[in-house]
């Protein structure tokens, strides 16, 4: 039994692009990108760790950049928008709040993956 969605919830997730998705090829379907974005998690985000403490800011940028493609392939909305701020090495403040990047991608990974498939599972 699957237990209702927030919409709080729902704001972690790009809702138009996986209404184009669910209505194209269904919920079930999408499941499969989902699992390997969560196999996948892991090294990305050991990747960006060891990026970040290393001082190696260009690889950082350009794990960040695989992450926000990944995350933004498969409707996940807060992860790709943080990710897209880890990727910008551009910014003025971007070297200081790399780190705080890393952790909220942390912070929301489980509630936003666990979202998203509930929302899958509802199509």
């Amino acid at each position: 039994m699957m237990t209702s969605i927030k919409p709080a919830e729902l704001s972690a997730l790009d809702l138009d692009i996986l209404t184009q998705y669910t209505e194209a090829i269904g919920g079930p379907a999408l499941m499969g990108s989902v699992e390997i974005f969560e196999q996948q998690f892991p090294l990305y985000m050991s990747n960006l760790i060891d990026y970040h403490l290393s001082g190696e800011l260009k690889q950082l940028a350009e794990e960040a950049h695989k992450m926000k493609g990944a995350a933004g392939a498969i409707g996940l909305l807060r992860l790709g928008a943080i990710s897209q701020k880890l990727q910008q090495s551009d910014a003025c403040d971007w070297q200081e709040n790399c780190g705080g990047y890393i952790k909220d991608i942390q912070c929301y990974y489980s509630d936003d993956v666990k979202t998203l498939k509930a929302y899958l599972l509802s199509c």
